[in-house]
């Protein structure tokens, strides 16, 4: 089955598969809260997944995430109703491929170029003597876990919600690729402080520089969370960094990606898992400054495009929306300056 005949099929037809992932998911909220799994990390793993199969667009996923993921989607496949590793996979990238067309255009490859982003920064950061990462929601990612078995000598703690962790460790016990140097604390972050989790943490050590991901994530807090996440950054040892992503505020309290279909923000509402928070760009330099921390690095989704992409797929629809900031505390508006307006935010 092509991927040219998956995109072109009839829009009325993509709008009744997805509305009946949306009448599915409301059913199931109706009983299945706290102890689900969460939907949006495996709506990302299969995007991911999606792009590495794809004819034109595999060649920008990196063959360690390509195939790191693909074990795991083979692991999620074995669970479907559908016998048959070859129709579940075909059946799989036709309700991607749907999904995609009927949320965001463009977000599956977005997340590519998010993650291989990220990914690099997170190289670089252990280069200049990070000694421990922790990935914040890290959902069904191997980052941590290929970190892992490239720096041993480096710690690695993901901390996710109890649900989504349990079944990310069992299909990755399941692929064989669970790696004893990195660990796991499940907590559910909307019940506690971060600062009390790390304290909690037996791995988590207070005394090495730290690099915090969090990806995916600070789009559904509120601003009062993500003042809270940047204060307890600040407090860790000397050197430590926080790399996350964020929305853009469009207009006052509109932080969806741009272009983004009417039937995802009714799927998000019927997941609990509306946006809540975002910024305008040009207004970061100064929230961070509030909270004692200066921009390192930035880039929106459109500037990731044109420094990752290949030539060949410079043109090729990228969601935005979403940007990608490197911060550490103190104070260098010099640098702040250098990194926003050289860009023209």
């Amino acid at each position: 089955m092509g991927f040219e005949l998956l995109l072109n099929c009839r829009f009325n037809y993509r709008q009744f598969i997805f509305i009946d992932e949306c009448r599915l998911a409301a059913n199931r909220s109706l009983w299945m809260k706290s102890d689900r799994p969460s939907s949006t990390a495996r709506f990302v793993s299969n995007g991911i997944y999606w792009v590495s199969q794809h004819p034109r667009f595999s060649c920008e996923v990196p063959d360690s995430l390509a195939s790191w993921t693909t074990k795991l989607t083979r692991c999620l496949m074995h669970s479907s109703l559908i016998p048959g590793t070859v129709l579940a996979r075909r059946y799989l990238l036709f309700k991607a491929s749907l999904m995609q067309a009927c949320s965001v255009p463009g977000i599956y490859l977005h997340q590519v170029l998010r993650k291989r982003s990220i990914e690099k920064l997170a190289h670089e950061s252990i280069a200049s003597g990070i000694n421990q990462v922790v990935v914040l929601g890290a959902g069904y990612d191997t980052l941590s876990l290929r970190l892992a078995s490239q720096y041993p000598e480096c710690a690695l703690i993901e901390i996710d919600h109890p649900a989504t962790q349990k079944a990310k460790r069992a299909l990755l016990a399941q692929a064989g690729l669970h790696h004893d140097s990195c660990a796991y604390f499940p907590v559910d972050l909307s019940d506690q402080s971060l600062e009390s989790v790390l304290c909690e943490c037996p791995e988590y050590d207070s005394l090495r520089s730290t690099l915090f991901i969090i990806e995916g994530v600070t789009m559904y807090l509120d601003e009062k969370s993500v003042r809270s996440l940047l204060s307890c950054v600040a407090a860790q040892a000397k050197g430590s960094v926080l790399l996350f992503t964020y929305m853009e505020e469009s207009r006052p309290g509109c932080y969806d990606f741009k272009g983004t279909r009417w039937l995802t923000s009714w799927w998000l509402a019927l997941r609990h898992e509306r946006f809540t928070w975002g910024i305008a760009p040009r207004k970061l330099p100064e929230f961070l400054s509030e909270s004692g921390f200066a921009l390192r690095w930035h880039r929106t989704s459109d500037e990731l495009r044109t420094q990752l992409l290949s030539n060949a797929h410079q043109g090729a629809v990228v969601a935005l929306g979403e940007n990608t900031a490197l911060v550490a505390p103190g104070s260098d508006d010099s640098q702040t300056n250098e990194v926003m307006h050289a860009r023209g935010q």
